[in-house]
């Protein structure tokens, strides 16, 4: 599944929301800051590798 960066950022303003909840399981709230990390992670790679076009 692809996502587009949109979606990704929403994702992970969603994942962020649920990391705050007081009445989360300890290991539900460890699954959701890996995921956010990884989305984090993937963004910063998007925008690392964005080729632009030379003027050659």
């Amino acid at each position: 599944m692809v996502l587009t960066e949109k979606e990704k950022k929403l994702l992970l303003k969603l994942l962020k929301r649920e990391q705050m909840k007081k009445f989360a399981l300890r290991q539900n709230r460890k699954d959701v800051k890996q995921l956010a990390d990884k989305f984090e992670q993937n963004l910063r790679n998007q925008k690392v590798n964005e080729t632009k076009p030379s003027k050659l």
